[in-house]
């Protein structure tokens, strides 16, 4: 059981340790799209400029925004792409965790009830080597 036990730690560490570098992962993609989202809102925004900019745009500067917006998200998409590559791996590496965690509990479960069996067994053996020593004992 002991071998059982640290197979157990050891699955269970390398499942936490999983687990923990998606959500850290899971977050940056959060971040990510919510950093797209905002330019994008700015982008639509400054389309939707009323006439009250119209200095900025007589001197480009509505050209020179959109332009900064465009390679901002262009820069912003492609480091997505990569968090999301990256998060296949570990997704594949999760379940991969998961299923030695599952199975190494399984394993553990099944030799605590092959050890309760056992021990039934030899209980009931000791009892009726018990019962029949009493019986012997009366018969003389």
């Amino acid at each position: 059981m002991h071998e059982l036990g640290q197979l157990k730690q050891l699955a269970d560490l390398k499942y936490r340790r999983s687990e923990q570098a998606l959500a850290s992962l899971q977050d940056r993609e959060n971040t990510l799209r919510a950093e797209l989202k905002r330019l994008q809102d700015l982008t639509r925004d400054t389309h939707c400029q009323h006439e009250s900019d119209a200095s900025l745009r007589a001197i480009g500067g509505d050209i020179i925004w959109l332009k900064w917006l465009a390679q901002n998200q262009r820069r912003l998409s492609i480091e997505l792409a990569q968090v999301l590559a990256q998060k296949e791996n570990l997704l594949a590496s999760f379940r991969k965790e998961a299923g030695k965690k599952a199975v190494t509990e399984e394993l553990i479960s099944q030799h605590a009830a092959r050890t309760k069996a056992e021990n039934r067994k030899k209980r009931l053996e000791q009892a009726i080597e018990i019962s029949q020593l009493q019986q012997s004992q009366r018969d003389q």
